[in-house]
């Protein structure tokens, strides 16, 4: 079955996010399906300067939102200007294990030329997490990672999506109920989305495990095995950090590995002086987190990775804004049957209780994503 999937994959330094790629269409050919990416390019698909002249000006003329633009302009130069310098070979792993249509620049590419597929895919990572965005910027991108394109007879499911928070603005629920009626199936990632599903009508809304749940340690261990990575050597804490305005305080993971004389290898999005970053591939990401003694980070996906990989980690909570996204640990705790290992500044305890063994046959055999695929054509 050709499946087209519309999902993040642009980034140069989110490793969860191409992995989830990778993850979901592996699992899809082993079930005997044709599945490729979507490539739909939804950083050019924002409508700036979409509101009202006055509301602009109005804006315009706060001082703490004028200063926020310039601010935000800058670091978004600096961070471009980062990613070319030390790049990460993100576009060669694409292009090596990941089918791909071409650029879709706009929903209106997608609605006049839709690629052609008997089911489309929705997920996984958080596509219908705005980010704070508003309905009138985020229209066209909502619309797309709705599936609200493609010819008639088209299936379409999500698959283990993520909302990212647990309730909507008013607007942009009554936008998306009519969109996310017309699926055939609807599956998220988080406990909490099931209940922003429910609020939206779809009261038929199930669970699914993330991509990179559905495959053992050894496929991931095979990237960076067959790329002949070899392993670092000494022992380390593995730091993997996404930078996304978090209240903590990242000298306190350096000396709490000074203290029990580990190195730290840092990774992370983020320019900050005074830590010494490392920039690995893909493959050289995975070999990091199985080898190393310790793993400290706020990223979901690397907290993933090291349940699977056995590793004694922390998980730092998000704050403010962003608080509605430790959601998805807390699921992934309590779907994997561990105790929840969430860390702050002043408190490491979880690093230190041993690394466990979760019932991941158990995950899969109760959230079996080819049954959410074979109940789409079920309808």
């Amino acid at each position: 079955m050709k499946t087209g999937i519309v999902t993040y994959w642009k980034s140069g330094c989110n490793y969860g996010e191409q992995l989830q790629c990778y993850a979901l269409q592996e699992y899809l050919r082993g079930l005997g399906h044709d599945p490729f990416l979507i490539r739909y390019d939804y950083e050019a698909d924002v409508i700036y300067g979409s509101r009202p002249l006055p509301v602009r000006l109005i804006r315009a003329c706060n001082p703490k939102r004028l200063a926020g633009h310039f601010i935000t302009k800058r670091n978004n130069k600096v961070f471009v200007r980062d990613c070319m310098e030390h790049p990460r070979g993100f576009e060669n792993f694409r292009e090596r294990h990941l089918a791909m249509s071409r650029v879709y620049g706009s929903l209106e590419e997608l609605r006049n030329d839709p690629p052609e597929a008997d089911l489309y895919i929705a997920g996984s990572d958080q596509i219908w997490n705005t980010f704070g965005g508003g309905l009138v910027e985020m229209r066209n991108r909502i619309a797309a990672f709705f599936l609200d394109f493609g010819k008639e007879g088209v299936k379409k499911i999500s698959y283990a999506a993520s909302w990212g928070k647990d309730s909507l603005p008013a607007d942009q629920a009554e936008y998306i109920r009519p969109l996310l009626a017309k699926f055939d199936v609807v599956s998220v990632r988080e406990e909490t989305g099931i209940g922003v599903c429910r609020e939206l009508g779809r009261e038929d809304a199930v669970l699914a495990p993330d991509p990179v749940l559905l495959h053992g340690a050894q496929k991931y261990r095979s990237l960076y095995e067959e790329a002949g990575i070899k392993r670092r050597e000494g022992r380390y804490l593995f730091f993997y950090y996404l930078n996304n305005g978090l209240n903590f305080d990242r000298q306190k993971v350096f000396e709490w590995a000074r203290q029990r004389d580990l190195e730290v290898v840092y990774v992370t999005d983020d320019w900050h002086e005074g830590f010494e970053r490392s920039f690995p591939g893909i493959p050289e990401w995975l070999e990091l987190i199985d080898n190393a003694e310790f793993v400290v980070t706020n990223s979901y996906h690397c907290g993933i990775f090291s349940i699977l990989f056995g590793k004694r980690f922390g998980i730092i909570r998000r704050t403010g804004a962003h608080a509605g996204m430790n959601s998805r640990m807390e699921t992934l705790f309590a779907l994997c049957g561990i105790k929840p290992r969430f860390i702050d500044a002043e408190d490491f305890e979880a690093l230190e209780r041993p690394a466990d063994t979760p019932a991941l046959e158990k995950l899969k055999a109760a959230n079996r994503p080819e049954d959410v695929i074979e109940a789409a054509f079920s309808r």
